[in-house]
């Protein structure tokens, strides 16, 4: 909802955008992260791993569940939400990858919280701290999507409505 109230043509909710978010946020960010670091890291990788394989669990996620299983999600949540080709919406996580940067601000905020969690935390407590990370990310993903390059004065200016009875206002 923020990143809604930051563009500057936008001033409504818009519920089929948080739909696709929150469709997004429990699918990938709590499915995904509870299979992936109560099940596939701890057989791929020791329960308490020594600082080695902390730095391989998290490379691990930031170069292979990253690009492949984490990212493309809210961009196929957004096509499925907005009723547009999956084909599409892979072009433009693609394009955002390499044109915005969206790996490298993944990597900036994933990769030091992803070592933290391996390393210091213990098992039971790494799905809530990434969790909780997991709602800042979305704060970042929402704002990167919601991006405007517009001035206020390039918004489409749409007429207000005409009331048909103005004197009831006064």
């Amino acid at each position: 909802m923020m990143a809604q109230y930051r563009d500057v043509c936008t001033t409504k909710f818009i519920k089929r955008r948080n739909v696709a978010m929150a469709l997004y946020s429990g699918t990938t960010l709590g499915v995904a992260a509870e299979i992936t670091y109560k099940r596939i890291l701890p057989i791929k990788f020791e329960t308490n791993p020594s600082t080695a394989q902390v730095a391989k669990m998290t490379l691990f996620d930031a170069f292979i569940n990253a690009p492949l299983l984490y990212l493309p999600p809210p961009y196929i949540a957004q096509a499925i939400v907005y009723r547009y080709p999956l084909r599409q919406a892979l072009r433009k996580y693609v394009g955002d990858v390499r044109e915005n940067g969206l790996l490298k601000t993944y990597w900036n905020l994933w990769v030091p919280a992803t070592f933290f969690n391996f390393s210091v935390l213990p098992p039971h407590f790494r799905i809530a701290f990434a969790d909780s990370v997991s709602f800042f990310w979305m704060i970042i993903l929402s704002l990167a999507d919601n991006k405007s390059d517009l001035d206020p004065e390039e918004c489409p200016v749409t007429p207000e409505p005409t009331l048909l009875n103005p004197r009831v206002l006064d």
